[in-house]
């Protein structure tokens, strides 16, 4: 068993340790959130609402807090592994303006958390947990394109460059990323059959985008490229949760966790060949993360728990659109107008997820779980870029619990099944490569799909002190 006055000291190194791998890759599952936190969680299929039992109560239900009658801490990670494939391509009746691209990446993503549990009498404890809440990005290079506005590399720096001069070839990389991490303050309330509990979340987040053009021999880059980095962005939220033992057996609990209005005003630089623009621009933003409903029914008894939840994500109402308001009027538009405000066209759905989780304790030192979620595919046609993953509707977990002395360890493996989006002839990123001018406008030659799948590991360490 590890001392506990060495405990917290270890938990902190392996947070520490942890966080420069918070990825720089982080992908879309259900939406851009995780189909579950903690280890044990996730072996349930992230059916938990109505179950309790871990720190991680304090992102979903902090009411739960309150049954766990002697303090301990608890520290873990998932690790996730996609598979992410992106398809576009470019027709015209001369083969010489015709592109085709097919990239396939496998980024990782790590999202550790940790946290502690204390009782401070027999009906009330109190708890903090540390946590990745979630993102998206993805990170694309050598994507066969033409120059921004279809000129050739002589026309666009007005001079002669020899061999390539007379081309209006290209290539694109595209990066984006957007990372929230929670700190989550909470207390649970018991009384009788009946439990209440409060968390006040402070949240973190940033954001960085970056798309440019080169050359095809990236010698020379070609304006129209933008590169947005955030600000550090700092909020605070909130959740409620309630659970009920309608029986011995049975249990029902609802929580709700409010939106974070994230502030992600930052510095843009815009690629172009002006000297006065090569020091960037300051941008005025904002990002809404969504609230979330969970409502759910669990059984137990001595050897086995049942779980049932189900998850409502107003996405529609946060995730619409993404606009960016800049100090100068530097943005490129397709048309070859310059601005200062330009926005993404999101279009997401609402979403509801169903998860059922079971959980089979074979003695004090074994217990394994299983469990499924799914959840519609939030992203319609008009919606779809290579920035935010496929949202993937279908996940199965296995996990299982080894327990020693007042120690236990948890593991689970998710496998999220693939999913393809196809992207519409009206949405933002067709647009931004189908037309040239206002006379080159070629949506019906441009199309594109993504798909992704994800394997996923979840590992937990839990103690009682």
């Amino acid at each position: 068993m590890i001392p506990s006055r060495n405990f917290k000291f270890i938990l902190i190194l392996i947070w520490i340790g942890i966080i420069p791998d918070i990825p720089s890759k982080i992908e879309a599952f259900q939406g851009i959130m995780q189909p579950a936190f903690g280890a044990r969680q996730a072996g349930m299929g992230g059916a938990f609402q109505a179950v309790g039992g871990s720190v991680m109560d304090l992102e979903s239900n902090p009411s739960h807090l309150a049954r766990v009658q002697r303090t301990k801490w608890e520290l873990g990670s998932s690790f996730h592994f996609p598979t992410i494939e992106y398809n576009d391509s470019y027709i015209d009746q001369n083969p010489l303006k015709s592109y085709q691209n097919k990239i396939v990446e496998n980024p990782r993503a790590v999202l550790p958390y940790l946290g502690i549990i204390k009782p401070i009498t027999e009906n009330i404890s109190i708890g903090f947990a540390l946590y990745a809440q979630g993102g998206g990005g993805g990170h694309f290079k050598d994507i066969k394109r033409f120059t921004p506005d279809g000129r050739t590399l002589n026309d666009t720096f007005n001079t002669v460059i020899p061999v390539i001069g007379e081309k209006n070839s290209a290539v694109e990389d595209l990066t984006f990323r957007f990372m929230t991490v929670k700190s989550t303050f909470g207390v649970g309330i018991k009384k009788g059959n009946f439990a209440f509990g409060l968390g006040l979340d402070f949240v973190y987040g940033f954001m960085q985008l970056k798309r440019t053009y080169q050359d095809e021999t990236r010698s020379l880059t070609i304006p129209g490229g933008i590169r947005y980095q955030s600000d550090s962005a700092f909020t605070l939220g909130g959740k409620i949760g309630f659970s009920y033992d309608i029986t011995e057996n049975i249990r029902i609990a609802y929580s709700y966790t409010s939106r974070n209005v994230l502030p992600l005003d930052g510095t843009m630089h815009v690629d172009s060949y002006m000297p006065e623009r090569s020091f960037g621009t300051r941008v005025s933003r904002y990002m809404i993360w969504p609230d979330k409903h969970v409502a759910g029914i669990s059984y137990h008894n001595d050897r086995w728990i049942i779980d049932m939840d189900i998850k409502y994500i107003p996405w529609s109402e946060s995730f619409n659109s993404s606009k960016f308001r800049l100090e100068d009027v530097w943005v490129r538009t397709p048309i070859g107008v310059e601005t200062n405000a330009f926005q993404f066209n999101l279009n997401w759905r609402n979403q509801t997820i169903l998860a059922l989780g079971t959980e089979y304790k074979w003695n004090e030192k074994y217990k394994t779980r299983m469990g499924y979620s799914y959840g519609k595919n939030i992203i319609p046609a008009s919606g779809v870029s290579p920035m935010l993953g496929a949202s993937i509707e279908h996940h199965l977990s296995i996990g299982g619990s080894i327990t020693w002395n007042e120690t236990s360890f948890h593991i689970a493996c998710e496998y999220g099944f693939p999913k393809k989006t196809v992207g519409g002839k009206t949405s933002d990123w067709t647009l931004s490569h189908s037309i040239f001018s206002t006379s080159e406008i070629h949506p019906l030659q441009y199309s594109y799909q993504k798909s992704m799948s994800v394997f996923s590991i979840y590992l937990g360490l839990e103690q009682y002190i």
